[in-house]
């Protein structure tokens, strides 16, 4: 074998090896998005309980990836500034308002609250765990399934296809709004479970647009917070107004 030949012979082995290494890393991606819809699913179905699925979730799903990741999440979190904050505020205002006022005048057409109400007894979420659960809802999940979603999946997936436009922001998405099917499965009528996965998935993207565009990963840990978030606990308290639970 020539100087030549050897030199494209390494070539060769290194770009191969390298194309392994990027295709295994991807793989396992691909194996931590789906990971969540099957962690809901045991704890929704199995466990029935909405403290277990959260854990669950966010032990076995997304700490891993963000503790892998920290070193690169944590360059991307900087205070938002003061007209960010103020936009934000504003349309967690918005949002809420929208939320409730359309539960109230049309959630009879796309989900039985008394069938709800049940459900929520059922894994566990009653009015003496109100507080602690909303708390830790509007606080700590956004934070890590931002960090997750957003800083971890979009970002590696951005990286290990860098010939698939918008790679990242499609698939973190898609993913991220289809692990909670199962939840709309169990809440709202069929049809309107799908067409609610579709909404988040459009959330979703609009999530991760936001954080392409501010670079700072904070907007859409706000962003989750104060707009769907906290609208679910302010619907949960709609919910146990409208069926007089004490």
């Amino acid at each position: 074998m020539t100087e030549s030949e050897d030199k494209e012979y390494n070539q060769a082995v290194a770009a191969a090896l390298k194309e392994y290494s990027r295709l295994r890393e991807l793989w396992i991606i691909v194996c931590m998005m789906i990971l969540p819809y099957s962690i809901i699913w045991l704890g929704m179905n199995v466990f029935k309980s909405a403290v277990w699925s959260l854990a669950l979730y966010h032990i076995f799903c997304l700490l891993p990836g963000i503790v892998f990741y920290w070193s690169s999440i944590a360059k991307t979190l900087k205070p938002p500034g003061y007209l960010q904050l103020l936009g934000l505020a504003l349309a967690s205002v918005a949002f809420s308002f929208v939320s409730l006022f359309t539960y109230e005048h049309f959630g009879d057409l796309v989900l039985s609250s008394p069938h709800t109400m049940e459900l929520l007894k059922t894994v566990g979420y009653s009015k003496e765990v109100f507080c602690p659960i909303s708390i830790y809802i509007v606080i700590v999940n956004p934070f890590l399934e931002e960090l997750f979603w957003r800083g971890f999946v979009m970002t590696k997936l951005d990286q290990l296809c860098p010939d698939f436009p918008h790679c990242g922001i499609i698939w973190s998405s898609f993913a991220y709004g289809a692990f909670h099917y199962p939840i709309m499965q169990l809440v709202l009528y069929p049809g309107w479970a799908e067409f609610g996965t579709v909404l988040l998935m459009l959330y979703g993207a609009f999530l991760a647009v936001l954080y392409r565009r501010t670079g700072n990963v904070l907007m859409p840990v706000l962003a989750h917070a104060l707009l769907t978030d906290l609208s679910a606990v302010l619907l949960m308290l709609s919910l146990f107004k409208r069926l007089n639970v004490q």
